[in-house]
């Protein structure tokens, strides 16, 4: 085989493999596809193509092809980072200045030696009409307070705090109180796919620039 038809063929393998890869942007093909072997098999594939291309393109010094390649191996790294370690919790805390600490207290993670994180107040927004139009709860972590509210997430030590809902619940008096309801996300996965998404619009910018002055 020529060195121009052994290209062509790595070229159209790394096609099969990306289009397989973007097909998984569907809920139906991530149902059918996670968990098998196949799916490894080809993120493996996938990933020790782009390392390749990346390191032959560094020892010809080709630093836009190396960026590219580089980045387009960071997704993939990321992406399984966030399939095999990523983790969600689903908490509600009760705004009730009596109501027992484990009603308005959470562990980081779950873990009984985690952060305290404890509800400090939760309030809602309202229109002229009285339908809600925000609601945010203010939480204090051992550093201080800090609130998330609605397309506002909190940040913090590698978890990101979501305001979901609300809803009613009852003190020990049997007085109605709101309640609070978070997501708790931690995904290691998600920097390293953002980088190498920074990575690959670095390298088609540098692409765009080269093109014009030709």
């Amino acid at each position: 085989m020529t060195k121009n038809g052994f290209g062509r063929c790595v070229a159209a393998a790394l096609s099969l493999l990306a289009v397989g890869m973007a097909a998984l942007a569907f809920p139906r093909a991530q149902e059918a596809a996670l968990g098998t072997w196949w799916l490894y098999a080809t993120a493996w594939a996938l990933l020790a193509a782009c390392g390749a291309a990346c390191v032959a393109a560094l020892c010809r010094r080709r630093w836009v092809s190396a960026a590219f390649h580089a980045g387009a191996a960071a997704v993939v790294v990321g992406a399984g980072l966030t399939a095999g370690q990523a983790r969600n919790w689903e908490i509600g805390l009760v705004d009730s200045p009596i109501a027992p600490p484990e009603y308005k207290t959470w562990r980081t993670e779950g873990k009984p030696d985690g952060d305290p994180v404890e509800l400090v107040s939760f309030a809602i927004d309202t229109y002229g009409n009285g339908m809600p139009r925000q609601f945010r709860t203010r939480l204090r972590f051992p550093e201080g307070v800090r609130e998330v509210s609605v397309n506002a997430p909190l940040r913090r030590k590698g978890l990101t705090y979501y305001q979901m809902s609300y809803g009613r619940a009852w003190d020990p008096y049997g007085r109605q109180v709101w309640q609070t309801f978070l997501r708790v996300r931690k995904d290691p996965g998600a920097p390293v796919t953002f980088a190498g998404y920074g990575l690959l619009a670095a390298a088609a910018l540098a692409m765009a620039v080269r093109e014009a002055r030709r």
